[in-house]
């Protein structure tokens, strides 16, 4: 089994048994206690669980995040910059989707285009957008109070109703084991669903999201393009990635 698919699965074993033992992933994956135990090393390095003796848990700090609205003055100069042109990539007449966030937030402001339609499930952003003059669809759901997303299978439902010319994702975390992901399932398929209805799909992502892995993987890496101030440390080249520090160069 490849290492991001074991990966995956240990992080969704644990989160569905909340402890498990290595003895118990090593024979579920049907891998040796030395390999388990060397995952569960370099996933707690990540801050993605955290080892006992004999076991693992998922880090919560991990599967919860900050409210949207303190994130919104996280790293603000970077999301303005990577908002301003994504922005750009909006054309007239197009049928747009902007997921919920802080990095999708910090567009709206940039936007030029004319006739268009959103989509969103951002409760912040309805107001920014009618504020602009844009055409707004709002999917039905429910209200997450940490990142204040409509989100649930109802939100699944309507975003089926609709295909879009562009799409803007929010993500939380971009590894090369664990691709594009975010910290709750409702949201992350979500995300997958836009990916598959929309012709052109990019994620927004300020330096500080590079290297993390959270529990819901939505995309592999190279599988939708992601627009960012800069990758940093990021240890290799990501196909489809839009660095905007290196078009300054």
């Amino acid at each position: 089994m490849r290492k991001e698919i074991r990966w995956n699965n240990i992080i969704a074993t644990i989160r569905e048994q909340q402890d498990v033992s290595v003895q118990q992933l090593a024979e579920t994956f049907n891998t040796s206690l030395s390999t388990i135990r060397r995952d569960l090393q370099e996933m707690e390095d990540l801050a993605i669980i955290e080892r006992y003796y004999g076991g693992a848990r998922i880090n919560d700090s991990r599967i919860s995040e900050p409210p949207m609205l303190l994130k919104h003055g996280t790293n603000s100069p970077s999301k303005l910059e990577v908002g301003r042109y994504a922005a750009s990539l909006i054309k007239d007449n197009q049928m747009v989707y902007i997921d919920a966030g802080s990095a999708t937030f910090a567009m709206l402001d940039y936007i030029l285009a004319r006739n268009i339609t959103v989509v969103t499930v951002g409760i912040p952003h309805i107001s920014k957008l009618l504020e602009r003059g844009i055409n707004t669809i709002v999917l039905g759901g429910t209200v997450r109070k940490t990142t204040m997303a409509i989100t649930g299978r109802k939100t699944l439902e309507q975003m089926e109703s609709y295909f879009y010319d562009i799409a803007f994702l929010g993500v939380n975390g971009i590894h090369p084991m664990g691709g594009l992901s975010t910290t709750n399932d409702l949201e992350a398929a979500s995300k997958s669903l836009l990916i598959s209805r929309s012709q052109q799909t990019y994620a927004l992502a300020d330096h500080s999201k590079f290297n993390l892995i959270y529990p819901g993987k939505f995309a592999d890496i190279g599988e939708i393009t992601i627009i960012t101030d800069s990758t940093g440390d990021y240890p290799s080249p990501i196909d489809n990635c839009i660095d905007l520090s290196k078009l300054k160069k």
